[in-house]
């Protein structure tokens, strides 16, 4: 199994991941190179270090608050961390990002199983909101299977590449049954809990991956899940699982209240 979640080396033609798992990944498998005015709610999430390191993605909740996934910044300190909103590359070395002054991943995580695998991160000043820099709304309710969603990020696009794409990519994938992809991942030893989610397609193809860990999949521009994890990325039989956004509104709602 294996995490969206990876640390990222920018080099002169791209990026090299280093996962912290090999089998379960996150990043957009299929998908084809976008825009960030057409997903203005999503930030690259950055670690401090001689430069700003792509570790995942996110979304804006409110100006001072984006939502990600725990497994981004369990046991990270707010103070190595940065947001960086509206901008399409990764690869921008110069870039500053906007500083966290607080990390809030949910007390119930568990990095076993990946219940609750949903954050907060604060910053020390508001995103200033421009036509490439917007909040999404989040779901009140589970979407159904079968609806279309979308999911962006800067992850791998496929399983074994070494590197990720500096531009932003996205692709659309489908909601589907929780029972029948509980069902595949159980053959797998894993469960699929009341509070994630599952979308990509049976078939294989398209997915998230390695590097799109916390990132939006949203449908009709609502946030309804977190990339979280998988086996793999895009294969036959695996769907990529979520953290169902509507499952925490009452966390996101309450962790939220004073930053708002």
């Amino acid at each position: 199994m294996s995490l969206r979640l990876g640390l990222f080396l920018l080099a002169a033609l791209g990026v090299v991941i280093l996962t912290d798992s090999a089998s379960i990944s996150t990043h957009i498998v299929g998908g084809d190179q976008a825009d960030i005015a057409d997903f203005p709610y999503q930030v690259s999430v950055r670690l401090e270090t001689y430069m700003l390191l792509h570790i995942c993605g996110g979304s804006i909740y409110a100006p001072r608050v984006v939502i990600t996934a725990a497994h981004c910044i369990k046991g990270r300190y707010a103070s190595y961390i940065r947001i960086v909103a509206g901008q399409n590359s990764i690869a921008d070395l110069e870039e500053q990002g906007v500083k966290v002054s607080k990390l809030i991943p949910h007390a119930g995580y568990n990095k076993k199983t990946y219940v609750n695998d949903i954050g907060l991160i604060i910053t020390r000043e508001p995103l200033e909101y421009s036509a490439l820099v917007q909040p999404i709304a989040v779901a009140l309710e589970a979407p159904p299977s079968g609806a279309q969603a979308v999911v962006s990020g800067w992850g791998k696009r496929a399983e074994d590449d070494e590197a990720l794409p500096a531009m932003l990519r996205a692709v659309e994938l489908q909601i589907i049954e929780k029972s029948t992809c509980g069902a595949q991942y159980l053959t797998k030893d894993y469960t699929v809990t009341d509070e994630m989610l599952c979308a990509g397609y049976l078939e294989g193809g398209k997915d998230t991956c390695n590097g799109d860990s916390g990132g939006p999949l949203a449908v009709d521009g609502v946030l309804v899940g977190v990339v979280s994890w998988g086996v793999g990325c895009g294969r036959e039989g695996f769907p990529g699982v979520y953290t169902s956004v509507n499952s925490h509104i009452d966390w996101i709602e309450e962790q939220a209240e004073a930053y708002l």
